[in-house]
């Protein structure tokens, strides 16, 4: 897919907005520091309304003006520890076209990084070179639209950036914001004194199978030897799926029952695996909802904790189904505010968070039998209509080894959930993982 850059923009506030320094949490901290994005997809349109390049850098001029902080840059303080410095230098903007086609990337079956769709940033630099959040918007040879948004994840999180977008559809469209955004994150410091009562394992190195990739492999392009499964599961499959699992009643989620199955069926699928290694899963818990009190609505910022419970191959493999499903929901369910306040502490006491960030040598999962699955199953990306309708289909736009995502499906598809997972391109091609991931999903 070649892309041609037609125009490249950076969008300041409308307006004078306040200049100070914003404080970042310790869970803003321990993030890869790089963008991390989504993709939205847009069928093709023939109204005379459609918005143009310019209306829609308008209308994000408008609302940087709400979330100006989004339009600083990050800086170190006289500590070395990161900030936000709230500048209003802007947001980069980007309009971009191909030749391909929708049916030419296959969105459901594909195995070509997308991460054209969003613009490329230099990472060499400085970290205060670079814009926190980027957008782009590429016009397909079919008449598809994809406006591909990414959000700097030391800056915050994909609910950060929804609520960024969100404002941004309601904007263009000559309608009020309703969210209020919340900065402030210092409802998240640490207590004083900070005092962890949990182990919180799940920070410590994930086991390896082979070494860590000499490389950012946490955000870096796919490695030749990876490819990428999109699956969508249908709300029927799903409740087959859960009957396999012999899980009677409501106790377990939809997301905790489809979460565990692909892990058995990712690792089952490696057949360089011997029962001695150790497989481990990597779960974001969202802790927005689980914080006492409750995080404000609107709070930009990440809030992100992490399960990842761990087991020797050779157990796990004997294991049920419905085992492996109850162990994903115990680590799940700990997470409460007790727990997640002992996280904040312990990352306080902790002699160097900087170790904690994903980059080279420490890609937290990958490495054959570690994996990251994350659940993005709100159905608010749908909702978002920039003059184009509503998005047709979303997908992370960068993928490597190891990670992978459950999505919500479309409006019309209501109980169907899309799973997208990069594995080895030999656990695909050899079908063992697709097999197996339908195999349970039959009455």
């Amino acid at each position: 897919m070649k892309i041609r850059v037609k125009q490249a923009t950076i969008v300041k506030p409308a307006e004078k907005t306040p200049t100070h320094t914003l404080w970042l949490s310790n869970l803003d901290l321990i993030q890869v520091r790089f963008h991390m994005g989504t993709l939205y997809f847009y069928n093709p349109c023939s109204s005379s309304n459609l918005p143009n390049t310019q209306s829609l850098i308008e209308a994000l001029s408008k609302v940087l003006v709400l979330f100006y902080p989004a339009a600083g840059r990050l800086q170190k303080d006289k500590n070395g520890r990161l900030e936000v410095q709230c500048n209003g230098e802007g947001v980069l903007f980007v309009e971009a076209e191909t030749d391909s086609t929708v049916q030419d990337i296959g969105l459901l079956t594909q195995s070509l990084d997308l991460s054209q769709l969003v613009p490329t940033i230099d990472y060499s630099g400085d970290i205060s070179s670079f814009p926190l959040l980027l957008f782009q918007v590429t016009y397909f040879k079919c008449g598809t639209i994809c406006l591909g948004s990414s959000i700097h994840h030391t800056f915050g999180e994909a609910a950060s950036l929804g609520y960024i977008m969100q404002a941004w559809s309601q904007t263009i469209q000559g309608l009020p914001v309703k969210i209020t955004p919340f900065f402030d994150r210092t409802i998240l410091r640490a207590r004083d004194p900070p005092s962890p009562l949990f182990a919180h394992t799940e920070y410590q190195p994930p086991p390896f199978h082979n070494p860590p990739a000499k490389s950012l492999v946490y955000r870096a392009n796919l490695e030749s030897d990876s490819a990428i499964a999109s699956l969508k599961l249908t709300r029927l499959q799903l409740k087959a799926l859960r009957a396999k699992a012999e899980i009677a009643g409501s106790k377990f989620s939809t997301y905790e029952i489809l979460v565990a199955h692909i892990w058995r069926c990712a690792c089952f699928a490696n057949e360089d695996l011997t029962d001695e290694h150790l497989t481990r899963l990597h779960i974001i818990i969202d802790g927005r909802s689980r914080l006492q009190p409750i995080l404000p609505q609107g709070y930009i910022g990440n809030t992100l904790f992490h399960a990842r419970p761990i087991s020797l191959l050779s157990d796990f493999r004997r294991e049920s189904f419905s085992k492996t499903a109850e162990r994903l929901h115990e680590e799940i369910k700990k997470m409460d505010n007790e727990y997640l306040r002992s996280a904040i502490d312990y990352l306080e006491r902790h002699h160097d968070i900087d170790q904690l960030v994903p980059g080279e040598g420490n890609p937290i999962f990958s490495c054959a039998a570690n994996f990251c699955i994350v659940g993005l199953t709100k159905q608010t990306a749908y909702g978002m209509d920039f003059g184009w309708g509503k998005a047709f289909t979303k997908r992370p736009s960068h993928l490597n080894e190891g990670k992978g995502y459950v999505t919500g499906s479309s409006e019309e598809e209501e109980g169907s959930l899309i799973v997208t997972m990069c594995l080895k391109k030999t656990q695909l091609e050899s079908e063992a993982f697709v097999g197996n991931l339908y195999h349970m999903c039959i009455f």
